[in-house]
């Protein structure tokens, strides 16, 4: 290890694959059984609760007593000691004899946490989701070369407030998604530049329906770019499908109240990525919009050690290391709050409790309250997609001489689609463009 692997390392902090500790203490067991029994990982010693490095005294009796406590775990931890300067870095390797327990009981890695379970529960837990898990698989066709986007590298350690200091292959290492210069699943689903051939299933599929049942289709979109990416489309997508009211608060901008909280749907389309079966194939995560409610739906139903009684009070993440990518850049929490934080959100919007569904699928359903805020934009009972226009003309009443990046910018939306509404506008003779090129802007025709 160099040191700008070891500055990247403290800047990504701690996670799935890693943990700091001060010092050696006996709550060291506990984490090496947490790495054996999930992925494997590596704990730095000498690191402090701010990511700073303080340094241990490494002597030989200081690395025996670490060996000692890996061998007194049932059955022994297999592990490999290194130092950097005066860090002390314990790398735990997967265990091939799970599960693993300590004196203290049985523990996995669950995110940047050591979570103690019962043996029962672990043992089914890994019966069930077997050694074999998707996100950890090396992906056998995945090309460097042809497949490979650095922009979304970049994009996400953008999001992850984290410094570019080292090459590529050194930080997709790093984050657990590279191995032997060969990439694993879960790197392929956020860092190629589309997914469409490498992982068909993993696509999001997003249609607004007429009406309350499957059969007409006013407008659909399948998501195909990486992970990051899609998510932030379905939102988009969901945004422009509900009802929004503009409230006037005496400021340059005016305040929206959607029908429903977007944070609560963006955290719906965040679980429904992070915990979809992806072994399951012929099947997309899908964002279903009708006249009377919002249907998010992904293939696997609910994971192993979760059933209806414990759901939402117990965190057991089906992709670790999908998860795992997805906090780094804020889009998860530590622990399994997200069906709490939905409850939480649609009650202080004043919205329906959400409704679940488990069988083969996981369904979570937003139910509408009478097509949503009347006088809104897109979706709902009246007006369908159709009323975009209108409320853009709205916009131009309200707002006149504006020019079309400044309209898109007041409501929001990509301005190439303010443009699209702009024209219809202008071929309906509702709307004019006054002035010079330069300062003019539009007006409602009277």
């Amino acid at each position: 290890m160099n040191k700008e692997e070891f500055d990247f390392i403290l800047q990504e902090g701690e996670g799935y694959l890693i943990e700091f500790k001060e010092s050696i203490d006996k709550s060291l067991s506990k984490e090496i059984t947490a790495f054996a029994n999930a992925s494997g990982g590596r704990i730095f010693v000498g690191i402090n609760d701010n990511n700073d490095p303080i340094g241990v005294s490494i002597t030989n009796k200081v690395k025996s007593r670490v060996q000692d406590i890996a061998q007194n775990i049932q059955p022994a931890a297999e592990i490999k000691l290194t130092t950097f300067n005066n860090i002390l870095i314990i790398e735990v390797k997967e265990g091939k004899n799970k599960p693993y327990q300590t004196s203290e009981g049985f523990f996995i890695r669950m995110g940047a946490n050591s979570q103690k379970m019962q043996r029962d529960q672990i043992v089914e837990f890994l019966q069930y989701e077997g050694k074999i898990k998707f996100d950890e698989l090396l992906h056998k066709d995945f090309n460097f070369e042809k497949d490979y986007s650095p922009a979304r590298l970049n994009q996400f350690l953008r999001l992850a407030g984290i410094t570019k200091n080292l090459e590529d292959v050194a930080i997709l290492e790093n984050l657990g998604v590279v191995k032997n210069g060969r990439m694993k699943n879960a790197g392929m689903l956020f860092f190629s530049s589309n997914i469409q051939l490498l992982c068909e299933q993993s696509i999001i599929t997003c249609a607004v329906f007429d009406g309350i049942e499957r059969i007409k289709i006013l407008n659909r979109k399948d998501f195909i770019s990486d992970i990051i990416s899609n998510i932030d489309e379905a939102l988009h997508f969901v945004k422009q499908a509900i009802k929004v009211e503009y409230v006037m608060t005496g400021e340059a901008r005016r305040k929206e109240i959607y029908e429903f909280p977007l944070e609560a749907l963006r955290e719906a389309i965040v679980n429904a990525v992070a915990h979809r079966d992806y072994f399951f194939d012929g099947a997309h995560t899908t964002v279903d919009v009708f006249d009377d409610r919002i249907e998010i739906c992904n293939p696997g139903g609910l994971p192993t050690g979760l059933n209806k009684e414990n759901f939402g009070e117990k965190a057991v993440r089906r992709n670790q290391l999908i998860a795992s990518l997805l906090q780094r850049v804020n889009f998860v929490e530590n622990m399994g709050t997200g069906i709490n934080k939905i409850k939480a959100l649609l009650k202080e919007n004043g919205n329906y409790e959400p409704v679940f569904k488990f069988d083969s699928f996981y369904t979570i359903t937003f139910k509408r309250i009478n097509g949503g805020i009347n006088g809104g934009i897109n979706g709902g009972i009246n007006g369908g997609i159709k009323s975009s226009e209108d409320f853009l003309l709205k916009t131009i009443i309200e707002y006149p001489g504006k020019r079309t990046n400044e309209l898109a910018e007041i409501i929001e939306t990509p301005e190439r689609t303010v443009e699209k509404w702009i024209k219809k506008l202008k071929d309906e003779n509702k709307i004019a463009f006054k002035g010079s090129k330069k300062t003019g802007g539009y007006f409602v025709k009277v």
